[in-house]
């Protein structure tokens, strides 16, 4: 179930193009942030082991962005080649 939201999470930050310049590891410091808040919103982390979760977290994160990615050198490139076939269609 949190997998899913990670990947929903990271698949919405994907679209969003107001930093289009925005580097890889900004992206996944947002993504572990954005994550971990909604975890804490629910109870899910013992303080104790925050930062152990939030390491985890990072690795999934840069795994399923990874993934998502292939194929380009970086998020900006990533990002303009999307919205450029959209745009074409």
């Amino acid at each position: 179930m949190h997998k899913d939201n990670l990947l929903n999470i990271i698949t919405t930050q994907l679209k969003e193009t107001s930093n289009m310049r925005e580097k890889t590891p900004d992206f996944i410091r947002k993504i572990v942030n954005l994550y971990t808040l909604q975890l804490m919103n629910l109870g899910t982390i013992p303080l104790e082991f925050m930062d152990e979760v939030m390491a985890d977290i990072e690795e999934e994160a840069i795994e399923i962005f990874r993934k998502k990615t292939y194929g380009f050198l970086t998020l900006e490139e990533y990002r303009r080649h999307s919205f450029r076939q959209k745009d074409d269609n």
